[in-house]
Protein backbone atom coordinates (compact mmCIF):
# COMPACT_ATOMS: atom_id res chain seq x y z
CA UNK A 1 0.00 0.00 0.00
CA UNK A 2 1.41 3.43 -1.42
CA UNK A 3 2.72 5.45 2.11
CA UNK A 4 0.69 9.36 2.03
CA UNK A 5 3.70 11.67 1.95
CA UNK A 6 2.91 14.63 4.40
CA UNK A 7 5.05 17.52 4.28
CA UNK A 8 3.76 19.63 7.36
CA UNK A 9 5.20 22.72 8.18
CA UNK A 10 7.85 23.02 10.77
CA UNK A 11 8.20 25.23 13.54
CA UNK A 12 10.60 27.28 11.92
CA UNK A 13 9.28 27.62 9.01
CA UNK A 14 6.15 28.75 10.44
CA UNK A 15 7.95 31.11 12.86
CA UNK A 16 9.68 32.53 9.78
CA UNK A 17 6.92 32.72 7.83
CA UNK A 18 5.34 34.91 10.47
CA UNK A 19 8.28 36.83 10.88
CA UNK A 20 7.85 37.91 7.28
CA UNK A 21 4.52 38.89 8.06
CA UNK A 22 5.24 40.99 10.96
CA UNK A 23 8.11 42.65 8.70
CA UNK A 24 5.43 43.18 5.78
CA UNK A 25 2.76 44.54 7.80
CA UNK A 26 5.30 46.76 9.44
CA UNK A 27 5.70 48.69 6.24
CA UNK A 28 1.72 48.97 5.53
CA UNK A 29 0.81 52.66 5.80
CA UNK A 30 -2.95 51.55 6.55
CA UNK A 31 -1.84 49.54 9.04
CA UNK A 32 0.02 52.03 10.98
CA UNK A 33 -2.70 54.51 10.73
CA UNK A 34 -5.56 51.96 11.99
CA UNK A 35 -3.85 51.15 14.76
CA UNK A 36 -2.66 55.00 15.79
CA UNK A 37 -6.17 55.81 15.07
CA UNK A 38 -7.73 53.41 17.07
CA UNK A 39 -5.22 53.22 20.19
CA UNK A 40 -4.15 49.98 19.47
CA UNK A 41 -0.96 48.80 21.03
CA UNK A 42 2.36 47.65 18.55
CA UNK A 43 2.60 44.56 20.43
CA UNK A 44 -0.59 43.82 18.37
CA UNK A 45 1.61 43.18 15.07
CA UNK A 46 3.56 40.77 16.72
CA UNK A 47 0.51 39.30 18.79
CA UNK A 48 -2.04 38.64 16.00
CA UNK A 49 -0.13 38.89 12.91
CA UNK A 50 -2.69 36.86 10.95
CA UNK A 51 -5.69 38.14 12.17
CA UNK A 52 -4.14 41.60 10.91
CA UNK A 53 -3.60 39.81 7.64
CA UNK A 54 -7.17 38.13 7.25
CA UNK A 55 -8.55 41.89 7.99
CA UNK A 56 -5.98 43.64 5.39
CA UNK A 57 -6.97 41.81 2.81
CA UNK A 58 -10.63 42.37 3.89
CA UNK A 59 -10.03 45.88 3.88
CA UNK A 60 -8.16 46.87 0.72
CA UNK A 61 -10.94 47.04 -1.64
CA UNK A 62 -12.07 50.64 0.63
CA UNK A 63 -8.74 51.59 -0.54
CA UNK A 64 -9.23 54.44 -2.78
CA UNK A 65 -12.73 53.95 -2.80
CA UNK A 66 -14.98 57.02 -4.72
CA UNK A 67 -18.55 55.90 -3.29
CA UNK A 68 -21.02 53.76 -2.40
CA UNK A 69 -21.79 53.16 -5.81
CA UNK A 70 -18.23 51.82 -5.96
CA UNK A 71 -18.85 50.09 -3.07
CA UNK A 72 -16.96 46.16 -3.09
CA UNK A 73 -17.88 44.87 -0.07
CA UNK A 74 -20.33 42.09 0.03
CA UNK A 75 -22.75 44.30 2.63
CA UNK A 76 -22.69 47.53 0.80
CA UNK A 77 -21.37 50.53 3.12
CA UNK A 78 -19.90 48.43 5.73
CA UNK A 79 -16.32 47.13 6.89
CA UNK A 80 -14.19 45.83 9.29
CA UNK A 81 -13.25 47.90 11.43
CA UNK A 82 -9.83 46.62 14.10
CA UNK A 83 -10.55 47.26 17.66
CA UNK A 84 -8.75 46.32 21.12
CA UNK A 85 -10.21 46.03 24.34
CA UNK A 86 -7.83 43.96 25.64
CA UNK A 87 -7.98 41.35 22.94
CA UNK A 88 -7.63 42.61 19.38
CA UNK A 89 -10.85 41.80 17.30
CA UNK A 90 -12.72 42.97 13.82
CA UNK A 91 -16.35 45.15 14.10
CA UNK A 92 -18.09 46.29 11.13
CA UNK A 93 -18.89 50.02 10.71
CA UNK A 94 -20.15 51.99 8.49
CA UNK A 95 -17.94 53.90 6.05
CA UNK A 96 -17.90 57.54 5.59
CA UNK A 97 -19.92 57.59 2.84
CA UNK A 98 -22.60 55.26 3.97
CA UNK A 99 -22.33 57.66 7.13
CA UNK A 100 -23.39 60.60 4.51
CA UNK A 101 -26.32 58.91 3.47
CA UNK A 102 -27.41 58.26 6.64
CA UNK A 103 -26.61 61.36 8.04
CA UNK A 104 -28.70 62.65 5.15
CA UNK A 105 -31.95 61.14 6.16
CA UNK A 106 -31.75 61.28 9.61
CA UNK A 107 -34.65 63.49 9.26
CA UNK A 108 -37.11 61.19 8.19
CA UNK A 109 -37.72 60.29 11.71
CA UNK A 110 -40.14 63.20 11.98
CA UNK A 111 -42.19 61.27 8.89
CA UNK A 112 -45.29 60.19 10.47
CA UNK A 113 -46.13 58.85 6.65
CA UNK A 114 -44.16 59.14 3.69
CA UNK A 115 -44.21 57.70 0.25
CA UNK A 116 -41.60 59.61 -0.93
CA UNK A 117 -39.24 57.60 -3.13
CA UNK A 118 -35.85 57.03 -2.06
CA UNK A 119 -34.28 59.53 -4.41
CA UNK A 120 -36.83 62.77 -3.11
CA UNK A 121 -35.49 61.54 0.48
CA UNK A 122 -32.73 64.04 0.61
CA UNK A 123 -33.64 67.06 -1.43
CA UNK A 124 -33.49 70.80 -0.17
CA UNK A 125 -34.52 73.90 -1.57
CA UNK A 126 -30.93 75.05 -1.16
CA UNK A 127 -29.58 72.21 -3.36
CA UNK A 128 -31.05 73.51 -6.32
CA UNK A 129 -29.27 74.50 -8.89
CA UNK A 130 -30.29 77.60 -10.40
CA UNK A 131 -28.34 77.50 -13.57
CA UNK A 132 -30.27 77.22 -16.90
CA UNK A 133 -33.35 77.66 -15.41
CA UNK A 134 -36.41 79.35 -16.91
CA UNK A 135 -37.81 82.98 -15.30
CA UNK A 136 -41.29 80.79 -15.38
CA UNK A 137 -39.69 77.83 -12.88
CA UNK A 138 -37.62 80.34 -11.29
CA UNK A 139 -40.32 82.43 -9.88
CA UNK A 140 -42.45 78.99 -8.89
CA UNK A 141 -39.20 78.51 -6.98
CA UNK A 142 -39.29 81.43 -5.14
CA UNK A 143 -43.24 81.67 -3.96
CA UNK A 144 -42.76 78.19 -2.87
CA UNK A 145 -39.79 78.79 -0.78
CA UNK A 146 -41.36 81.75 0.86
CA UNK A 147 -44.89 79.49 1.40
CA UNK A 148 -43.02 77.01 3.03
CA UNK A 149 -41.01 79.56 5.26
CA UNK A 150 -44.28 81.18 5.94
CA UNK A 151 -46.27 78.10 6.16
CA UNK A 152 -48.69 78.87 3.95
CA UNK A 153 -50.49 76.30 1.85
CA UNK A 154 -49.86 75.50 -1.78
CA UNK A 155 -51.77 74.10 -4.83
CA UNK A 156 -49.05 73.17 -7.04
CA UNK A 157 -50.64 72.01 -10.55
CA UNK A 158 -49.23 72.10 -14.25
CA UNK A 159 -47.98 69.96 -16.79
CA UNK A 160 -46.63 66.23 -15.74
CA UNK A 161 -42.86 66.09 -15.02
CA UNK A 162 -43.04 69.99 -14.34
CA UNK A 163 -41.48 69.45 -10.79
CA UNK A 164 -44.04 69.58 -8.60
CA UNK A 165 -43.47 66.71 -6.34
CA UNK A 166 -40.24 67.60 -6.39
CA UNK A 167 -40.26 71.29 -5.26
CA UNK A 168 -42.87 69.80 -2.24
CA UNK A 169 -40.95 67.51 -1.22
CA UNK A 170 -37.74 69.72 -0.90
CA UNK A 171 -40.29 71.67 0.94
CA UNK A 172 -41.43 68.88 3.62
CA UNK A 173 -37.78 67.54 3.76
CA UNK A 174 -36.85 71.44 5.34
CA UNK A 175 -39.53 70.75 7.22
CA UNK A 176 -38.65 67.41 8.50
CA UNK A 177 -35.04 68.84 9.08
CA UNK A 178 -36.31 71.77 11.89
CA UNK A 179 -37.83 68.68 13.79
CA UNK A 180 -41.26 68.64 12.78
CA UNK A 181 -43.77 66.21 12.04
CA UNK A 182 -44.79 65.78 8.44
CA UNK A 183 -46.13 63.54 6.19
CA UNK A 184 -45.94 63.31 3.02
CA UNK A 185 -48.46 61.11 0.70
CA UNK A 186 -48.95 59.88 -2.72
CA UNK A 187 -52.66 60.45 -3.00
CA UNK A 188 -53.92 57.51 -5.53
CA UNK A 189 -51.55 55.25 -3.61
CA UNK A 190 -53.11 56.45 -0.18
CA UNK A 191 -56.63 56.05 -1.47
CA UNK A 192 -55.91 52.29 -2.28
CA UNK A 193 -54.06 51.77 1.54
CA UNK A 194 -56.76 53.11 2.74
CA UNK A 195 -59.24 51.40 1.07
CA UNK A 196 -57.52 47.86 1.47
CA UNK A 197 -57.26 48.58 5.15
CA UNK A 198 -60.72 49.76 5.68
CA UNK A 199 -62.10 46.06 6.93
CA UNK A 200 -59.69 46.26 9.74
CA UNK A 201 -59.83 49.75 11.02
CA UNK A 202 -56.00 49.92 10.51
CA UNK A 203 -56.50 53.18 8.03
CA UNK A 204 -57.57 55.25 11.35
CA UNK A 205 -54.40 55.09 13.05
CA UNK A 206 -52.81 56.61 9.18
CA UNK A 207 -55.72 59.02 9.33
CA UNK A 208 -54.94 59.97 12.70
CA UNK A 209 -51.51 60.82 11.74
CA UNK A 210 -52.55 63.10 8.74
CA UNK A 211 -54.76 65.23 10.85
CA UNK A 212 -51.84 65.84 12.94
CA UNK A 213 -48.91 66.28 10.77
CA UNK A 214 -47.48 70.32 11.18
CA UNK A 215 -47.04 70.12 7.30
CA UNK A 216 -48.57 68.10 4.58
CA UNK A 217 -48.28 67.11 1.40
CA UNK A 218 -51.05 65.51 -0.91
CA UNK A 219 -49.16 64.44 -4.03
CA UNK A 220 -50.87 63.69 -7.15
CA UNK A 221 -54.65 64.62 -6.26
CA UNK A 222 -56.45 64.10 -9.12
CA UNK A 223 -55.45 61.02 -10.36
CA UNK A 224 -56.90 58.59 -8.24
CA UNK A 225 -59.99 56.67 -8.79
CA UNK A 226 -63.46 58.56 -6.85
CA UNK A 227 -65.50 56.82 -4.64
CA UNK A 228 -68.36 58.42 -2.46
CA UNK A 229 -65.90 56.52 0.36
CA UNK A 230 -62.82 58.29 -0.15
CA UNK A 231 -64.07 61.31 -1.22
CA UNK A 232 -66.54 61.83 1.27
CA UNK A 233 -65.33 59.83 4.57
CA UNK A 234 -61.43 60.49 4.12
CA UNK A 235 -60.84 63.46 1.60
CA UNK A 236 -63.13 66.09 3.26
CA UNK A 237 -62.64 65.07 6.98
CA UNK A 238 -59.07 65.21 6.86
CA UNK A 239 -59.31 68.66 5.31
CA UNK A 240 -61.83 69.41 7.69
CA UNK A 241 -59.71 68.79 10.50
CA UNK A 242 -56.46 70.03 9.00
CA UNK A 243 -58.10 73.67 8.04
CA UNK A 244 -59.49 74.10 12.08
CA UNK A 245 -55.90 73.26 13.35
CA UNK A 246 -54.59 75.78 11.03
CA UNK A 247 -51.69 73.02 9.61
CA UNK A 248 -49.79 73.82 6.61
CA UNK A 249 -50.82 71.87 3.48
CA UNK A 250 -49.38 71.20 0.34
CA UNK A 251 -51.50 69.60 -2.93
CA UNK A 252 -49.96 68.68 -6.11
CA UNK A 253 -51.81 67.89 -9.33
CA UNK A 254 -51.84 68.08 -12.88
CA UNK A 255 -55.67 69.87 -12.87
CA UNK A 256 -56.82 73.02 -12.24
CA UNK A 257 -59.21 73.99 -9.76
CA UNK A 258 -62.01 73.60 -12.89
CA UNK A 259 -60.78 70.39 -13.63
CA UNK A 260 -60.27 69.28 -10.13
CA UNK A 261 -64.50 70.34 -9.50
CA UNK A 262 -65.43 67.59 -12.17
CA UNK A 263 -62.93 64.73 -11.15
CA UNK A 264 -64.28 65.02 -7.69
CA UNK A 265 -68.05 65.43 -8.96
CA UNK A 266 -68.51 62.23 -10.56
CA UNK A 267 -67.71 58.73 -8.23
CA UNK A 268 -66.39 55.77 -10.22
CA UNK A 269 -70.06 54.56 -10.55
CA UNK A 270 -71.14 57.56 -12.77
CA UNK A 271 -73.01 59.29 -9.78
CA UNK A 272 -72.89 62.58 -9.86
CA UNK A 273 -73.04 64.77 -6.89
CA UNK A 274 -71.56 68.27 -7.57
CA UNK A 275 -72.70 70.00 -4.04
CA UNK A 276 -70.09 67.33 -2.06
CA UNK A 277 -67.27 68.16 -5.28
CA UNK A 278 -68.02 72.13 -4.75
CA UNK A 279 -67.20 70.99 -0.23
CA UNK A 280 -64.15 69.30 -1.08
CA UNK A 281 -62.90 72.20 -3.74
CA UNK A 282 -63.95 75.14 -1.30
CA UNK A 283 -61.96 73.35 1.28
CA UNK A 284 -58.83 73.09 -0.62
CA UNK A 285 -58.81 76.87 -1.87
CA UNK A 286 -59.33 78.34 1.83
CA UNK A 287 -56.54 75.95 2.67
CA UNK A 288 -53.70 76.85 -0.39
CA UNK A 289 -52.95 79.32 -2.73
CA UNK A 290 -52.55 78.20 -6.39
CA UNK A 291 -49.68 78.28 -8.49
CA UNK A 292 -49.10 76.89 -11.80
CA UNK A 293 -45.98 75.43 -12.99
CA UNK A 294 -45.50 74.26 -16.56
CA UNK A 295 -42.35 73.48 -19.18
CA UNK A 296 -39.90 71.36 -19.78
CA UNK A 297 -40.54 67.50 -18.33
CA UNK A 298 -37.42 67.26 -15.57
CA UNK A 299 -38.31 63.75 -14.51
CA UNK A 300 -34.90 62.70 -16.52
CA UNK A 301 -32.99 64.94 -14.45
CA UNK A 302 -34.75 65.14 -10.75
CA UNK A 303 -37.21 62.19 -11.10
CA UNK A 304 -40.09 64.37 -10.26
CA UNK A 305 -44.04 65.06 -11.08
Amino acid sequence: MEKLNFNPVSNKEMEKSTEELVHALEQEAIVRKVFQKNGIPAECLERYPWKIKRWLNAFKPCQGCKGLAFCKQSRKGYFENLVYDGMLQTVQEACRYEKERLNARTHMKNYLVSDLSHNLETVSFKNISMRDESEEYLKVLAEAMDASSKKEGLYLYGTMGSGKTYLSACACNDHARGAEKVAFIHYPTFCQRMQSSMMDGEYKSEFAKLTFASFLVIDDIGAESVTEWNRDSILLPLLNARYEEGLTTWFTSNDDFESLLMHFTFSNRGKQEELKATRILERIQAMSKPVVLTGKDRRNHLSNG
